[in-house]
């Protein structure tokens, strides 16, 4: 299995006459940001069928940060000469589920709810990855690396399912606008939870018995525009040259068997990474997947609430501690005179709609 694909996908985008265009959405963001504040807790606003949470802060230069699970979306609430007054970061469940053009494409259609002209946009950061389970990186890899950069750090990770600490990965660079990462792309779900990977590989023919590896590059807009790369458009066009030039010399993975680096060889593996194309196959069941989310996790977080309560109730069976807690959950439901079936559909609503994908 090799899969091709971006990880993260940040762009802003051009608004013509931003303030005024946009004065209603402002002033509700910034009653919304204000309750948020107030109350402790985050606001939600239902915008062309997706419900957003409107944050107690912003990010610098920009005011009011909304986010929902497919991407967040921030707002200026004072124009600043040469930046776009709207930053967008598209989520890499979004991202994996349909490809980013296609991502792009149905942002941009449900983004038609402001009914504002948008002028431009201006990627500020992507993150191209290749995942394999057909090349595993090793700590000695490491004395093979021919970078331009001038930072590497190892990573170790205390792995469960065996004993002592276990080689997970090293990154290239840091602290500029260009950075490398390679590492144990299995283990890092363990900890992160986001198992519907499992679905994007398994689409794309993953052996499930092999350790699948990440190859993942951090390219910021200064790098991106060296290489021509200004709009969204244009990652799809630059993406092959690009790679070349990642893989091919700001990075290689070599065999050091003589004393002259010139004359070392690219180790297979390396060049396996070198030759990926960019696709994956796509599928409802990502999408699924992505929505239903670990809901072993879940119940395993569930059942340890549940404990915890019988403790401190001194319940003797777990019945009693759940009617505790469905007479709990009724209870808060009247309170935000709500029911059950508007909270699944507030929760659906955190995803762009089906309908525009």
């Amino acid at each position: 299995m090799i899969v091709k694909g971006i990880d993260s996908l940040e762009f802003g985008l051009d608004i013509e006459n931003y303030l005024s265009s946009m004065n209603e959405f402002l002033a509700r963001f910034k009653e919304l940001k204000e309750a948020a504040q107030l109350e402790g807790k985050e606001q939600e606003i239902l915008i062309g069928d997706v419900n957003l949470s409107v944050h107690r802060n912003g990010i610098p230069f920009h005011a009011f940060k909304l986010t929902c699970n497919d991407f967040s979306i921030c707002f200026m609430d004072k124009e600043i000469q040469d930046n776009p007054p709207i930053k967008v970061r598209l989520m890499a469940c979004y991202l994996w589920s349909f490809g980013y053009e296609k991502a792009f494409e149905n942002f941009m259609e449900w983004f038609k709810a402001f009914n504002v002209i948008v002028t431009g946009n201006r990627v500020s950061r992507v993150d191209p990855c290749v995942d394999t389970d057909e090349a595993a990186f090793v700590e000695s890899d490491l004395k093979g690396i021919v970078t331009r950069a001038r930072k590497r750090r190892k990573h170790f990770v205390t792995d469960e399912f065996s004993e002592g600490k276990k080689f997970s990965g090293f990154t290239i660079g840091g602290g500029g606008p260009l950075l490398a990462r390679i590492y144990n792309k299995s283990l890092e779900i363990k900890r992160s939870g986001k198992f519907w990977f499992y679905t994007v590989w398994e689409n794309n023919g993953w052996n499930c018995a092999k350790m699948v590896w990440r190859t993942e590059f951090q390219l910021r807009r200064e790098v991106l525009k060296e290489f021509g790369i200004d709009t969204v458009k244009d990652i799809l066009a630059k993406l092959d040259g690009l790679w070349a030039y990642l893989t091919g010399e700001w990075l290689v993975i070599k065999k050091p068997d003589v004393e002259n680096v010139t004359r070392w060889k690219v180790k297979r593996k390396w060049q396996l990474i070198q030759k990926s194309t960019y696709g994956f196959n796509t599928s409802p069941l990502i999408r699924e997947a992505v929505k239903i989310g670990n809901i072993n996790r879940l119940l395993n977080q569930a059942a340890g609430i549940v404990l915890s309560i019988a403790t401190l109730a001194d319940h003797n069976l777990i019945n009693d501690t759940t009617n505790v807690l469905t007479t709990w959950t009724n209870l808060k439901l009247e309170q935000k005179q709500t029911s059950l079936s508007n909270e699944k559909e507030r929760r659906r609503k955190k995803y762009i709609s089906e309908s525009i994908s």
